[in-house]
Formats: C-alpha cells, sequence, structure tokens
C-alpha cells in the first residue's frame, strides 16, 4: 500500500494514448485496466463552438510504459 501512494506521489506520467474517439479510448483503458496497470486521465476540451472533437489522453508511469505499450498495442491474431 506504502508503494503504491509514493509510486503515484513521484512517479514521472508519459501520455501512452491519445484519441478523439470515446470507443477507443475505452477499449485502451480497458486493456490497461485487464493488464492491472495504473493509469490516469485527461479530457482536453477546446470549448464550446470551436468545432473541435475533444481528445482523451491516458498517462502511465514511466516505469511501466513497456508493459502498457504491449497491453496496447497487442492485437488479437
Amino acid at each position: 500500500m506504502l508503494i503504491k501512494l509514493l509510486t503515484g506521489l513521484f512517479a514521472k506520467w508519459e501520455m501512452i494514448y491519445s484519441t478523439h474517439d470515446f470507443d477507443d479510448y475505452s477499449a485502451m483503458k480497458g486493456r490497461l485496466e485487464n493488464n492491472s496497470i495504473p493509469y490516469k486521465m485527461k479530457t482536453v476540451s477546446p470549448g464550446v463552438g470551436k468545432g473541435e472533437a475533444a481528445s482523451y489522453q491516458l498517462f502511465v508511469s514511466k516505469a511501466l510504459m513497456k508493459k502498457a505499450n504491449e497491453a496496447i498495442h497487442y492485437k488479437d491474431s
């Protein structure tokens, strides 16, 4: 528990995935959850009336980048 708390406080987080499609975002978030990879999420909205879609972003700690990349980019054969 203490390790998880310290990792959350001091980990360097890097963006692992970004999309404008909510379904893609949900699928990638599910892949991280299924592989027990902690993540943070952020939604960037350009504002009302600008005609742009929101951007959904997922971040993981630097230490888990390799595992997260494998989870996100793995395709079933």
